[in-house]
Formats: C-alpha cells, structure tokens, sequence
C-alpha cells in the first residue's frame, strides 16, 4: 500500500510535491466567499489526463495499430474533436493553463516544474466554491501552492500513478455533484518492457512508424512499448466509466479524455507543431449529448474552463482568456474561434516559440534557439532518435526529417494545412505566394502577443536542485 502523507497547503507550498504521495485537505475558509452556487442540473465532471499521449495515438483518431475500445467507445457515443489543441507542448504549463483558463505567460507557470502561483485561481476552487466537491488524483506536477484550492489532491509516484481512481470515487461525498481531475503518468517514459495486467502486446515487427522517425528494430521496440502504456491508460478510463456506471450517476456525467501534450518521439512533445500541441478531445456525457459525432472546429484548452464553468452554471472568472464552448455540444455548425495560440518555453534547456494556427495555416516565431529540432535533442539517448541521427548521416534522410538536424533554424515558419487536417512541416514563409497568408498571421501572432502581455526571450536557469 503507498504511504500517504498529511500535510497542509503550507508546508506542501515550501516542500513541493516530488517523490511523495500526498492527500491534501482544504481549509474551510476557502470556500467562504461563495457568491454563486452551481445549477441543479449541472453535471458531474471528470477530466481524464493522459501524459505524453499523441493525439492521433488513440483507435478513434484513425490510428489502427493502437488497441483503445473504451476511449474509441466514448468517442463513438460521445464527441470527438479533431482540431483540439493545447498552449504548449510541455507538462507542468500545459496543465496549469488548462486549470485555470490561461495562457502560461499569463498564469505565469511558463516552465517545466515551476509551481503555479497561489494568486491563480483554478477550476479545482471556482467549482468548489459552486457547490462541487473537487479532487484531484495522480500525477499533479504544477507545485503546492494551489493544492489547497481543491477538496483534496492525492499524488502518486507510480508506475501508472491511476491505483487509486476507482477507490476514490468510491469515497467521495454523494450529496454534492463532483470534479475530479484524474491524471494518469501514462504514456510518459520511461515504459516498461512489459505488465501482464494490460491486455494488448504488441510485436515490434508489426507496427507502421509515423512519418518523420526512421522506420528500424530500435524505434519500432519504443513504440511498441508505448502502445502498450496507451493501452493501459485506455484500460483505466474503462474501470472508471464502469465504477460511474455502477454507481448510477454515469449518465450526468460529463467525461473528458485528453493529453497534456504529444507523444515522447523526436518531433512532437516539447514543438509547437500539430504532434506536440494538438490532442485527443473526446467528451461523454450521456444525458447532455444527445447526438453524438465529430467536431472540426478549433478549440484552445484555454477553452475548457470557462466551458466548465457555464455547463455548471457558474460565472466565468474575471481574466480566463478563453470563451465556452457549450454551444458546440448540441450544433455542429457553431464555431467558438478563427485561431488558436501557442508557446514555448524552458524545457530542460532555453526556448522562445510563439505560434498561431487556423484552419489553413501554422505560423511560428523562433526568437530562441536558432538550432534545428534534432540538435541538442532530449531524445538523444532514445533508439529512435539514434536511428534517425544515423540515417541523417547517412545521406537518408529529405525534406523536413532532414531539416531536424540543420544547424540553424529560421525564426520564421509558415505550415499549410492538408486535406486531412494535419499542418505539413514544409516551410513556405520565403514563398511568395503565401504573401497574404503569411502577413495576416503575423499579425494576429502580434496582436495576441500585445494583448495578453506576452514577454520576449529571457534565459532561464531553474532553480538549484530541480531538474
């Protein structure tokens, strides 16, 4: 049984939160200023939180490879957006954005293992204070200062870190409509060779190697091995639609499954390209949808909270930068935003990236480095990567895979969108005939920057002991 330790917000606030499993307790006086309380026919909310997990690594978003019934379940009775996307492309911000309705520059979590700040305010207290009883239960990663805003957060240092989903839903209080924030360490790596509790292996010598990695032994073996911490985390969300099920209160439930960025391969998690930014989107929620189907509109998880927020009838908090989406849920044809925006920041070592997608086009600003997507990669020890590094040496490689090694990186990047909805990674910013595409993105990247208070490239070195 894993040691659970008591502390109080702020002994967590000075302690932080790694290497240990923690159930926090909030004090009543958190609560106390409650001005609004939460409709009585709000539904009950859980957010499934995938780590790593790529958005097009999941049966629903057409991958055929990957064994995920109870996500591709959810999907066919539920909703599925293909044109999701995420802030940034690195844990700690992307998950404190999605909290709190903000952008990192704006919450002010822009680093990987920066704590978020106890000014911010997240959903774990605005639906608590409307009456929800709110937990979180997982991986955490955003520090402690905010912990105290939910009823409880329990952090596990698992393999999974998902031991203890079912038997908290279990103990929660059952008069009162309920958050539950569950987030899984799956498929981050490392992955274990193998876990006889999942019910899908894969053969290396079977899979099909997405384009932009090298298709050899070393690199099929890692995606073999992550498919198989898909697959568990797929196992997971089944045992906690089931426990809903059980309990009688899955109908007026509102699931969400989602990644906090994409798959842990060269080229997608950390970038600000459609393998690192965009994620799974799927939304279950029996009794509010009513027909079931996909969503091709663009959505930014600053999205999610105030959508939250007005399903339950609560006021949206002043500062949350992004705008609801409940009428998507009943209308296909609704549209929520032309453009969604992105960052990145320090990620175990300096970065500067701005982006701006639309339905058409991505357009990215490099202020820092200026070095290609392969050079200096965290993935250097990978199989994957070395396999691509070799054949890079090899004179094998063209277009954009060979690009990744190039040794300077243009601080402008203009991607056109194909017909299947994926931005392609040939840079058309010196081509003249997206003139017109190019100066019209620039100038909406300018003009959110100026808005939301963006800050230009400063050097960061995170704090001694934390890495």
């Amino acid at each position: 049984m894993n040691k659970v330790i008591f502390f109080t917000a702020v002994l967590i606030a000075a302690l932080g939160l790694a290497g240990t499993d923690l159930l926090v307790g909030c004090a009543d006086d958190s609560v106390s200023s409650a001005t609004h309380r939460a409709s009585e026919t709000a539904p009950n909310i859980v957010i499934l939180i995938a780590d790593d997990l790529g958005w097009n690594d999941v049966g629903a978003y057409g991958n055929r490879q990957v064994q995920t019934p109870n996500l591709d379940q959810l999907s066919a009775s539920g909703l599925r957006f293909d044109n999701a996307f995420l802030t940034t492309s690195s844990c700690s911000a992307s998950r404190a954005s999605i909290l709190t309705g903000k952008y990192p520059h704006t919450n002010g979590l822009v680093h990987l293992h920066q704590a978020l700040s106890a000014k911010e305010t997240t959903l774990g207290l605005l639906l608590r204070q409307g009456g929800y009883y709110t937990e979180a239960v997982g991986k955490w990663g955003i520090g402690g200062a905010t912990a105290s805003q939910f009823a409880s957060v329990i952090e596990e240092n698992t393999d999974s870190s998902t031991e203890r989903w079912v038997e908290r839903l279990r103990q929660r209080p059952r008069d009162m409509p309920f958050f539950f924030w569950l987030a899984s360490r799956d498929p981050h790596p490392p992955h274990r060779e193998s876990d006889d509790s999942v019910p899908y292996k894969y053969a290396p010598g079977t899979l099909e190697i997405p384009t932009g990695l090298v298709d050899g032994p070393g690199t099929r073996r890692e995606f073999a091995r992550y498919y198989r911490e898909v697959s568990r985390f797929d196992r997971d969300v089944g045992r906690v639609v089931a426990e809903l099920n059980a309990q009688g209160v899955l109908d007026n439930t509102l699931l969400i499954v989602m990644s906090d960025n994409g798959r842990p391969f060269p080229g997608a998690k950390e970038n600000l390209y459609d393998d690192g930014i965009k994620t799974p989107f799927i939304l279950h929620w029996p009794q509010g949808i009513t027909q079931p189907g996909v969503r091709p509109q663009l959505l930014s998880m600053v999205d999610l909270a105030p959508t939250l927020l007005d399903l339950a009838g609560l006021p949206v908090a002043a500062g949350m930068q992004g705008h609801s989406f409940v009428d998507l849920l009943t209308n296909p044809h609704g549209k929520i935003r032309e453009y969604i925006y992105a960052e990145r920041n320090w990620h175990g070592r300096n970065y500067h990236e701005r982006a701006v997608r639309s339905l058409d086009y991505l357009y990215k600003e490099n202020q820092f480095p200026l070095h290609g997507l392969c050079n200096n990669s965290p993935y250097s020890h990978t199989a994957a990567y070395k396999e691509l590094l070799q054949a890079y040496q090899d004179g094998r490689l063209t277009g954009a895979a060979r690009d990744c090694f190039a040794e300077t990186r243009a601080r402008i990047e203009l991607l056109a969108v194909d017909s299947d909805g994926n931005a392609r990674l040939d840079n058309l910013a010196g081509d003249t005939a997206y003139a017109g595409a190019l100066a019209t993105m620039r100038t909406t990247l300018a003009q959110w920057r100026q808005q939301t208070g963006d800050f230009d490239y400063v050097p960061y070195s995170p704090p001694a002991g934390n890495h």
